[in-house]
């Protein structure tokens, strides 16, 4: 009886010993980071193909260049303006517009949804040819340095100036996204 007890003690006392041994794996801490409040610049290349259009001379296909110049205001919520050349058929269009993106940190990346919003300015006529858009979609980023991350992301921008001039393209953005405060770990028990 004395002999059980002892192995019964000595199991108890060792058992934890070896289970101790999944605390010291290398786990990937990542999804713990989280964007400080600061200026945040996203620089990205579109292109996109028309999915809806009234008006075929500018609706198969456009592609461009923009940047944002943005500011994080809360770990999951960046606004900014945007400034940028998109290039269509048969012209060109400056567009000024404001960004809002709201991101999920997870593990290996950061999802997002975003909605940007503005004009498009056409340069021959101003007043006449310019259009209002909305351009809503996701993306994701992964970090590649403590102040630099990729991008790529997804959506379907809809240009309009009157009913008759509707154009609707399935667009995709490549980009980088410098911020000016790094990622930094955020301490259990804070979200």
């Amino acid at each position: 009886m004395k002999k059980f007890f002892g192995c019964l003690l000595l199991m108890g006392l060792i058992s934890p010993l070896l289970f101790s041994q999944y605390s010291t794996t290398v786990t990937n801490p990542s999804f713990r980071y989280q964007a400080t409040p600061g200026f945040v610049n996203i620089s990205e290349i579109h292109g996109g193909s028309g999915s809806y259009y009234c008006d075929p001379a500018v609706s198969k296909y456009y592609f461009g260049i923009t940047n944002v110049f943005g500011y994080q205001f809360s770990r999951h919520f960046m606004g900014g303006l945007g400034i940028g050349y998109l290039q269509l058929e048969k012209g060109f269009f400056l567009p000024l517009y404001l960004e809002n993106k709201y991101s999920f940190y997870l593990k290996n990346f950061t999802a997002s949804v975003f909605v940007d919003g503005g004009v498009l300015i056409d340069h021959s006529a101003p007043m006449d040819d310019s259009k209002i858009f909305l351009n809503p979609g996701v993306g994701i980023s992964r970090s590649v340095s403590p102040n630099l991350e990729i991008s790529l992301s997804s959506g379907y921008m809809v240009q309009n100036r009157t009913p008759l001039s509707r154009v609707g393209f399935l667009n995709f953005k490549a980009g980088v996204i410098y911020r000016k405060n790094p990622f930094r770990m955020f301490k259990s028990g804070r979200g």
